[in-house]
Formats: C-alpha cells, structure tokens, sequence
C-alpha cells in the first residue's frame, strides 16, 4: 500500500543516529518500510509494538528491548522524532 505522507527527520534524531548500532539502524528501516502497514493496521506487526503514546501525536516502535522508535505521525506527515529508553518516553 502506498503512503502519501513525506517523511522528516527531527534535528535530534539525526544526533542520535550516529550513536546507533549497526542492528539499530537496520531496525530503524526495518520499521519505515513497515510504516504503511503499521498505519494501517498496528497490530498485525506485533514484533515491532507499535503503538500511540497515550493523548499525543506521538508513536514508538520497538528497536530491542531498552530501546524505541519514537515518531510524530499526522494526517501530512512523519516526523523521526528520536529513538528512546522506556524513562524517557514517560518524560515525553
């Protein structure tokens, strides 16, 4: 399926992303490509625990066990926002 929505990346994240692992990174693909799927149907894809954090426009998508894919997600757009430990998206 198609996704007629650009996708961004955060200033952020661009950091963050040179400290990733190799098998991060691929994760981090992995979970773009499944974007449309994911979109449209989140629980299809349980390995990647994608889900909406709770009154935001945010998701996160799981990475490993420590670590998310956290992204803002609108009817225009996608935005990378950062990839996070569980006490940093509480503080989100």
């Amino acid at each position: 399926m198609p996704m007629n929505r650009p996708i961004w990346v955060a200033s952020r994240f661009e950091k963050t992303w040179r400290r990733l692992t190799r098998h991060q990174r691929d994760r981090v693909m992995e979970i773009i490509l499944a974007l449309p799927e994911l979109l449209e149907n989140p629980h299809q894809h349980t390995g990647f625990g994608f889900r909406r954090l709770r009154g935001t426009f945010f998701y996160e998508a799981r990475l490993d066990l420590s670590w998310r894919l956290v992204m803002r997600v609108d009817a225009e757009e996608i935005v990378l926002f950062d990839v996070m430990n569980h006490d940093q998206i509480r503080r989100l």
